[in-house]
Order: C-alpha cells, then sequence, then structure tokens
C-alpha cells in the first residue's frame, strides 16, 4: 500500500512538472543576468511585471503562461523572468513609469525597450503580442545595405564580449587603450584578407599610441582559422556570435535575393555554414576608431566592400 502510495505522488508530481514545462518556463534570475543570457543565447527578453493584489495577473499565470502554444514561442525567443513590481521591480516601474498591471515589458539584450503592453491576454491574443514583437525586430534586422549607416563620431559604444578562435574571452569595458575596430565579412572575401595583410604595417606603431586592432568576424571559430592562416595576422580577431557586435555599430545588413543565391551557389558551405545563422547576414567592411572611453572618434564607412580605410588615415586619427 505505502509502495502505491509513493508511486501515486511521483506520478503526480511528474505530471505536474511535465504540465508546467509545457508553458512559458520562467528563469528566476535578475535582469542583469537575464541580459547576459539573452546576449548569449540571441534571445529578447520578456518581463511579466505582476503584483500580489492584481487579479488579472493571476489569470494570466493560470491561463495564459500555461498554454502549450504560447510555451513554444516564449521559450524559444524570450529569456522570461516574472518580476513583483512591488519588491524587486520597484525600479523597473519608476524606469518605464508602469501603472497598469499586469505589465509585460520586452527588452533587447542590451535592456532597451522594444514593445510594451498591459493587462490580460488569453493564449491567442498573447501569442500575436509575441509576433508583434518578433516581427518588430526582424523589421529592425534586416536592413537593407542602403538602410544602414553606421554609428557615428561622438557615438559610445556600450559593452560587449566576445571570443576569439581559441576561445580568450575580449571584453570591451576591460580595454584601456584605443581601440581600432575593423569590420570584415569572412575568410571566404578576397578583399577582407588582402586588407587585413595590409593592416600588418600599422603593428610596429600601436604600443607608441596605446592603441589595439581588433577584427570582427562574424565566421565560426573554424571559419576564423582559415582567415588567419590565410592572412598569418597576429591580430585578435574575434566571433561576431549572433551578429551583436555588428548591431551595436549598426553595420549588418542583408544582401539582397541575387547577391545571396551568388553567395549560397558559389561558396556553398563556406557561406551557409559559417556564421551563427543562415541569415545571410554580413557585416559592412567598416573601420571605426575608439578612444579610451569607447567613444568613436573617428570612422571608414563605405557600403562598397571594396573600400577600406587606409592605413595612412587610421595612423593620422589615432
Amino acid at each position: 500500500m505505502f509502495k502505491k502510495i509513493i508511486y501515486s505522488l511521483c506520478l503526480l508530481i511528474g505530471i505536474s512538472i511535465h504540465s508546467q514545462s509545457k508553458g512559458i518556463s520562467f528563469q528566476k534570475i535578475d535582469l542583469e543576468a537575464a541580459k547576459a543570457m539573452a546576449a548569449k543565447e540571441n534571445k529578447l527578453i520578456f518581463i511579466d511585471l505582476y503584483t500580489t493584489w492584481c487579479g488579472p495577473c493571476k489569470l494570466m499565470a493560470k491561463n495564459t503562461f500555461t498554454d502549450p502554444r504560447v510555451g513554444e514561442v516564449f521559450n524559444k525567443n524570450f529569456i522570461n523572468i516574472a518580476i513583483d513590481a512591488e519588491k524587486e521591480g520597484v525600479n523597473l516601474v519608476k524606469e518605464f513609469k508602469i501603472v497598469n498591471y499586469p505589465s509585460f515589458l520586452f527588452l533587447d539584450h542590451t535592456g532597451k525597450l522594444v514593445q510594451y503592453d498591459f493587462g490580460y491576454y488569453n493564449a491567442e491574443q498573447f501569442l500575436g503580442v509575441g509576433a508583434s514583437v518578433l516581427g518588430k525586430v526582424s523589421a529592425q534586422n534586416n536592413k537593407t545595405l542602403d538602410q544602414v549607416k553606421g554609428k557615428m563620431v561622438g557615438d559610445i559604444i556600450s559593452n560587449f564580449t566576445a571570443k576569439d578562435h581559441l576561445g580568450k574571452t575580449f571584453s570591451l569595458s576591460g580595454e584601456k587603450e584605443k581601440l581600432i575596430i575593423v569590420f570584415i565579412r569572412g575568410q571566404w572575401c578576397p578583399y577582407c584578407n588582402k586588407y587585413i595583410e595590409t593592416l600588418q604595417n600599422l603593428s610596429p606603431e600601436l604600443q607608441s599610441k596605446n592603441a589595439r586592432l581588433v577584427i570582427i568576424s562574424p565566421e565560426k571559430p573554424e571559419f576564423i582559422e582559415k582567415t588567419i592562416n590565410k592572412t598569418k595576422t597576429g591580430y585578435t580577431v574575434l566571433y561576431d556570435e549572433g551578429y551583436k557586435i555588428a548591431e551595436a555599430f549598426d553595420v549588418l545588413y542583408t544582401p539582397n535575393t541575387e547577391t545571396l543565391n551568388f553567395y549560397n551557389s558559389r561558396l556553398k558551405d563556406d557561406f551557409t555554414k559559417s556564421r551563427s545563422d543562415n541569415s545571410g547576414r554580413l557585416p559592412v567592411s567598416a573601420t571605426f576608431i575608439l578612444n579610451e572611453n569607447k567613444e568613436i572618434v573617428w570612422r571608414h564607412f563605405n557600403p562598397d566592400y571594396k573600400e577600406r580605410a587606409s592605413v595612412e588615415d587610421i595612423l593620422k586619427n589615432l
């Protein structure tokens, strides 16, 4: 009898856990941890801002957040956290001027607001809210070449982290010297490889100018290895996983269909499998100089990948 009771309890617990796993999986982390996770996993952040006395908040938790369809969409695309507005969410309430509950904040990995909603939604309606957010971000992330303008002189670049081909982590906030940030399209691009070779002429001058040159590639580490082997460069080459750095500098674009078809057919795996997704997005081959405060003090931005910043101009503006 005792064994049957234990078995029944285990079965009920198992059913309960399985049921919960079908809905939205809320992470028990704070916003800073959610931002780090969103950046790493290339996701957005969804915050359910609730109060303990709010009836619609309880209905959302009971009826909407537990829906399997909602769970599938939100767990795939968002880092989900639920925050009590009257406890750990007090600063969020002030920052976003929240007066209605439940409130729903959709943020990017930097904490920037993408969309705000509030009130009770059933599962079908809330799926529409999620689709609206994802559609908005997709439109922002799929700029054409003529829509990207690059960050301007005077802009401050927020911190980013990335790993090189050896797995060593680079953090912008940890750099104390001036930085030359160079974007390349990949090891398959002969213009990029030639340019990296040319940049070797800068190397003897960098130490005296308290500067460091960092190359940003959208390609995975094994493809970065090819870049290094082809160019014999000694500079740091970072893998821009999820295109986070290219987005931060506003150099990320989606080539037109004709160009994408050409790259896919001509380059095959060197193009389709080299990056973190199959969107075909690429960075403009731009160069930026950042001072010690991470402020852009000079830039070379030309949508034509054949046109690159000259060594002379870089040295002159360091």
